[in-house]
């Protein structure tokens, strides 16, 4: 008798329910709420999935980690690019051709080199570095060591001059990079509040600091590709 009643219910129209183009007996209707849930989970992991590959795409694709700046000072403190088949006189030689044909005295801003080991560069930028409407002209030193297939890009500094006032005498400044501050006579000026928000006064140091070490990597990287590139080609 159970398993007749049980063929009756099922065969009853009226204990049928529609899901879209679908029918479910009622005696089984779905979970649709889990249903969704369900889906919901599974497009969750397709999408985190879709971006982790586009992130490591990208992270291929230029080949460097990004230099940021906050609270914590300027992190990493270096970057190691790979650049494939080219040997560590080859990375040195090209990199000093980067300098020379990027600045307009080379001879100036090399201030230090080990022959197909390493440089020492120092360059200027006009109006870097701002304490509110008030900017600076801004000088910066990064050092680069060669091995074969790679380069270390380590920014040594960034210090910046405030002139003179009828107030005070000029003044030199550092950006700390151990964190978020600059430096001056032994006291530090934090570019944060306490509760982690820039103070406006500094609002545009962090993002400079990160865009011009970015640039300059970013530029010597693709100028030893491109290189590469043509010697592998030929093209002129």
């Amino acid at each position: 008798m159970e398993g007749k009643a049980k063929y009756e219910q099922y065969n009853n129209k009226k204990n049928w329910y529609r899901l879209g183009d679908l029918y479910f007996n009622t005696a089984t209707k779905p979970n649709t709420h889990r249903c969704d849930t369900l889906n919901l989970n599974k497009m969750i992991k397709k999408i985190t999935l879709i971006l982790t590959l586009l992130i490591t795409a990208y992270s291929f694709a230029f080949g460097q980690e990004k230099f940021i700046y906050n609270q914590k000072g300027l992190n990493p403190k270096y970057v190691i690019v790979e650049i494939d088949s080219l040997k560590q006189n080859e990375l040195f030689k090209k990199t000093i051709n980067w300098i020379k044909e990027t600045y307009r005295d080379p001879d100036e801003v090399i201030k230090a080199t080990i022959d197909n080991e390493k440089i020492r560069f120092e360059g200027f930028v006009d109006n870097l570095i701002c304490h509110g409407t008030w900017c600076f002209y801004t000088h910066y030193i990064i050092e680069i060591e060669f091995k074969d297939n790679k380069y270390k890009f380590t920014p040594m500094e960034v210090r910046y001059r405030r002139p003179a006032t009828q107030y005070t005498a000029s003044e030199i400044w550092y950006v700390n990079f151990d964190y978020g501050a600059s430096s001056y006579n032994g006291h530090d000026y934090s570019y944060y509040k306490k509760n982690g928000n820039l103070k406006n006064l500094y609002k545009t140091i962090p993002s400079s600091v990160e865009t011009l070490f970015n640039r300059l990597n970013m530029d010597l990287s693709k100028y030893l590709l491109t290189k590469k590139k043509n010697n592998d080609t030929g093209v002129w």
